[in-house]
């Protein structure tokens, strides 16, 4: 049997197998995808528990009454869940029968602008199952330790992933790419109203409270012209390099009023880190290059 490495795709496998019928054994599974039976006990219990899964002994199957159907108000509720519930004009067009039809297919995403998860997916894993579970966690984000961490929510803003909860009654947006040193507690807290108010009702741009440092090389023609700008004092040059241009640091809590700036100044001015910056930027660049063509 191949053995499939990634927690996405066995994730993926099992689900296709379970919605054709198929009835699954926990040993057979084990040889296949080269882990523990224990490993896969908890993706039926705890990753794919919200499905109606049935068990007997070692073997797992979906219950019959289920397979194959999902009803247009079942489809509205998983949408509205993450955060796409007004992507449709009508929940008639969410029906089986439109989307599942054999004739030409009504709707087409290109190039969904989405940040790849499979580099982190163990601990992207882990802080499902927290939120799920309402547990504090410790971790550490960009070298800040944040103990008694109360996760609220995983939000992709804008193609990128976010972990939005509460530390020291402070509301922080931390991009899960640089979270590490994950540890989750058994202890609980207790959702505040007015935070899955804010969550749900703003970009995480309004609510990043972390100051970032960005560092940039802005070419030494434009400098003087950038530096009347910087009535904040937020830009504080660090040093000439050696051709001239400067190498400068840029210190913000709202990254998408820095990236405005930047993109004001382009081609002056090159970002150097952190890579989700540069990645950010791009991004946005992108967007506006396709929707001109």
């Amino acid at each position: 049997m191949k053995e499939h490495d990634t927690l996405a795709k066995r994730l993926g496998i099992i689900l296709t197998r379970l919605n054709t019928g198929e009835k699954l054994r926990l040993d057979e599974l084990s040889r296949e995808f080269g882990v523990s039976e224990r490993t896969l006990q908890r993706d039926f219990n705890e990753r794919l528990n919200t499905l109606p899964i049935e068990r007997e002994g070692s073997c797992y199957f979906l219950d019959p009454k289920v397979l194959g159907r999902q009803s247009s108000r079942e489809l509205s509720l998983l949408l509205l869940n993450i955060g796409l519930d007004t992507l449709f004009s009508g929940k008639h067009y969410l029906s089986n029968g439109v989307l599942n039809s054999l004739k030409t297919p009504p709707f087409l995403f290109k190039n969904p602008r989405t940040e790849d998860v499979s580099k982190y997916a163990a601990i992207f894993d882990k802080l499902i199952n927290s939120i799920q579970r309402r547990h504090i966690i410790a971790f550490t984000c960009n070298g800040k330790r944040y103990d008694k961490f109360s996760p609220y929510r995983l939000v992709n803003d804008r193609g990128l992933w976010y972990l939005a909860g509460v530390n020291r009654n402070s509301l922080h947006s931390l991009r899960v790419s640089q979270i590490s040193e994950l540890i989750r507690y058994e202890d609980k807290y207790t959702p505040c109203n007015n935070i899955e108010i804010k969550l749900s009702g703003v970009g995480l741009d309004r609510y990043q409270l972390d100051t970032v440092e960005v560092l940039v090389v802005i070419n030494q023609h434009a400098l003087d012209a950038i530096l009347k700008e910087n009535t904040s004092n937020e830009l504080v040059v660090l040093k000439e390099l050696e051709s001239g241009d400067v190498l400068a640091s840029y210190q913000s809590n709202n990254i998408q009023a820095l990236l405005r700036h930047i993109k004001a100044w382009l081609p002056d001015v090159e970002v150097l880190s952190p890579d989700w910056v540069r990645h950010q930027l791009k991004q946005e660049l992108q967007s506006y290059v396709d929707s001109t063509y």
